[in-house]
C-alpha cells in the first residue's frame, strides 16, 4: 500500500500499480511475460482489497514484459496506452495483450469515481511511447523502465534514445511535482531519482566520449576500464553497475553509430 487508494503488485522484479475509486479500478501493466500467471495472480489481489471491478488498465509502454496479460481485465476494462504503442502491441497479434483504444499523444486525463490522474508523455527516452501516470493529490509518479532506482540502465539500452531520454528526464524534472516514484523494476524512488538518473545519463555519455578522446577504442577493455574509473566513485553502488555497465556503453555507441541522439 503506497497510499490511501494506492496499491503495488510486484511480481519478480516487475511492478505495477492499481489506484481504487469509488466507481472501480485504475490498473497498470499486468506484467504476465516472464511470469504467465501473473496477471490473474495481479487481478486476485485487487480482489483482496476492492470488490469494485477494473474499468481502466493503462500500458506504460509497448514492451511485451509490461503489458502482456491484460486479457484478464478485458471483461470489463478499457485499455490506455501512447499511440505509437498500439500498432507494436496490434502487431504481436496476442489475444492475451488487448490492443489499446484509448490513445494518448501528449496527455490525457482520466477520471473515475472522482479521482483524477494525468497520463503524459515525456518524449522519447527507453521507447518511443513511455507514459507515465502521475496522482496529484497522492503526490506519487509511475514511470517504468527510464527511471531507475539507483541503478543503472537496462543492458545495452535496448529501443532507446540516450540524449532525448536525458531531456525527458530534465522535463520531468522541470514540470512534475511529486514525493514517491513508484518504477517498473526495483524499489521506490522519490522525485530526487528523476536527477540521479539524469546525472548518471549524462556523465556515462561525458565518460565515453573522454575516452574516445583519448583514442581508446570504442567498447574496448580500455574504454571500460576508463570509464569505470571515471564513475564508480559516484555510481559503483548502484544496482548492475559492474555487469551492466560495459553494456551500457555499447548502447551508447550504437545509437550514436546509428545517428540517433
Amino acid at each position: 500500500r503506497l497510499a490511501d487508494d494506492v496499491y503495488q503488485w510486484r511480481i519478480i522484479g516487475h511492478n505495477a500499480i492499481f489506484i481504487v475509486t469509488d466507481e472501480g479500478v485504475i490498473a497498470t501493466d499486468p506484467c504476465g511475460l516472464i511470469v504467465p500467471r501473473s496477471p490473474q495472480m495481479y487481478r486476485a489481489a485487487i480482489a483482496m482489497v476492492t470488490d469494485l471491478p477494473v474499468r481502466y488498465v493503462v500500458y506504460s509502454h509497448d514492451h511485451e514484459d509490461h503489458n502482456k496479460g491484460g486479457a484478464v481485465f478485458a471483461d470489463t476494462a478499457e485499455f490506455v496506452a501512447h499511440r505509437l504503442a498500439a500498432p507494436k502491441i496490434a502487431a504481436r497479434n496476442d489475444p492475451d495483450s488487448p490492443v489499446p483504444t484509448i490513445l494518448v499523444d501528449e496527455r490525457l486525463e482520466l477520471t473515475l469515481g472522482g479521482t483524477r490522474v494525468e497520463l503524459l508523455y515525456t518524449g522519447r527516452n527507453h521507447s518511443d511511447n513511455s507514459l507515465v501516470l502521475l496522482y496529484p493529490a497522492r503526490r506519487l509518479l509511475f514511470a517504468v523502465d527510464f527511471i531507475p532506482v539507483r541503478a543503472v540502465h537496462f543492458r545495452d539500452l535496448p529501443d532507446s534514445y540516450p540524449q532525448e531520454w536525458i531531456e525527458s528526464l530534465r522535463w520531468i524534472e522541470q514540470n512534475l511535482d511529486f514525493d514517491i516514484l513508484a518504477p517498473g523494476h526495483g524499489p521506490l524512488g522519490s522525485r530526487d531519482t528523476v536527477r540521479e538518473v539524469r546525472e548518471y545519463t549524462e556523465d556515462l555519455v561525458a565518460a565515453i566520449r573522454s575516452a574516445q578522446a583519448q583514442g581508446l577504442p570504442d567498447n574496448s577493455e580500455e574504454m571500460v576500464a576508463a570509464v569505470r574509473a571515471a564513475l564508480a566513485p559516484r555510481y559503483g553502488s548502484w544496482a548492475e553497475f559492474d555487469a551492466w555497465l560495459p553494456l551500457n556503453i555499447q548502447g551508447i555507441i550504437r545509437n550514436w553509430a546509428a545517428g540517433q541522439s
